[in-house]
């Protein structure tokens, strides 16, 4: 009812008010990740090098697992990647002297040279925490460490997937 009550000039200011709008919107970049064709295809010929530590190891397994999207190693990588996994854990009162549980933090970081036949197409490093509580109990302090890291070391592989992804679909 209130469309047609509207005057003639009126409604042809709105007409192309909604045009130019959607022209405007047109001219807009934004598009998927994965929505360029050969990407996941790309991803899952990345090889990556041996870990040199167990976080490392666990970010390497859990990246050919994100990579290849469960299938492996690609047996001819295309591209590799040099990945170099670094861990250091911070305990911020620095002291226990209670059976009460100490704040406490996991940093993984990640170093990367991601290369096709030599030449370097992204170079970079991304770092994760975790957090944690320590106690005063020495094995359940070196588990509560460990599996700190392996969540620290699943969000840092899906980063760096993410920046892989984003390398190979320039």
């Amino acid at each position: 009812m209130l469309l047609f009550d509207m005057s003639l000039a009126r409604r042809a200011f709105l007409g192309a008010a909604i045009t130019v709008a959607g022209l405007g919107l047109t001219g807009c970049q934004v598009q998927p990740l994965y929505g360029k064709a050969g990407i996941t295809e790309n991803l899952a010929t990345v090889g990556i090098s041996e870990a040199k530590n167990r976080p490392g190891q666990v970010v390497r397994n859990e990246l050919i697992f994100l990579l290849a999207g469960g299938a492996g190693e690609p047996e001819n990588p295309v591209y590799q990647l040099e990945l170099n996994v670094t861990s250091s854990n911070t305990n911020y009162l620095s002291q226990i002297s209670s059976n009460l549980p100490q704040p406490g933090r996991v940093t993984l970081t990640a170093a990367y040279v991601l290369t096709r036949d030599g030449i370097v197409i992204k170079k970079g490093s991304q770092r994760m925490d975790a957090q944690l509580d320590y106690t005063s109990q020495q094995f359940a302090q070196i588990r509560a460490i460990r599996d700190a890291e392996d969540r620290a070391a699943r969000e840092l592989a899906a980063v760096l997937k993410m920046d892989i992804a984003t390398a190979l679909s320039k």
